[in-house]
């Protein structure tokens, strides 16, 4: 497994290096060796911000999956110790739902695809002239069913998901309502 610590408007000392190092070890029995790690520390410079230290962890796993969590707090050390704990409660869910609904061969259908890495930043705020497209981002789709492309949305924390439906052939975004149900978007 390789872990790549990264910082932004921070110094990273060898002891805040170590305390990243020493929880993620403790999550890495979900992982194996070919896994990478993206931790990046960062503090926002804004003093309005109360919580300006913020940690973002990025697992790519199996080459094609990516898992991410973010967490911000006034202590890094307090950022740290949440975000590890929200991240394996999110593997461990993500394990046993693996684990108990679907067969080895699904298990490896899941492996093989791609999740699609989106990040939706929900404190945004367009400006009034208009929205303005400041990122765009190209990456390859993937058949998935709707429990599949359900449970990677899940996994990557993010409000919306696109995917190709495997039983359509189409593609469909997969959205998080509201009433915390799921709505479904599909072509015509």
């Amino acid at each position: 497994m390789q872990v790549i610590i990264k910082g932004r408007n921070i110094e990273l000392t060898p002891a805040l290096k170590a305390h990243v190092e020493g929880k993620i070890s403790k999550i890495d029995r979900y992982f194996d060796k070919g896994t990478k790690i993206e931790v990046e520390l960062g503090v926002e410079k804004n003093p309005s911000i109360a919580d300006n230290q913020t940690v973002e962890i990025t697992v790519f796993a199996n080459h094609t999956s990516v898992i991410r969590a973010k967490q911000s707090s006034p202590d890094m050390y307090a950022s740290i110790d949440t975000i590890i704990d929200k991240l394996g409660k999110r593997l461990k869910k993500y394990k046993e739902k693996l684990d108990s609904q679907h067969s080895k061969h699904h298990k490896e259908t899941i492996r093989q695809n791609g999740f699609i890495e989106t990040f939706v930043d929900e404190d945004f705020e367009f400006p009034s002239d208009g929205p303005e497209i400041v990122k765009t981002k190209q990456f390859t789709i993937k058949p998935m069913s709707l429990e599949e492309a359900a449970m990677e949305m899940e996994l990557l924390g993010h409000n919306f998901f696109f995917f190709t439906n495997s039983e359509t052939e189409v593609p469909n975004v997969l959205y998080k309502r509201r009433d915390g149900n799921l709505g479904l978007i599909e072509p015509t």
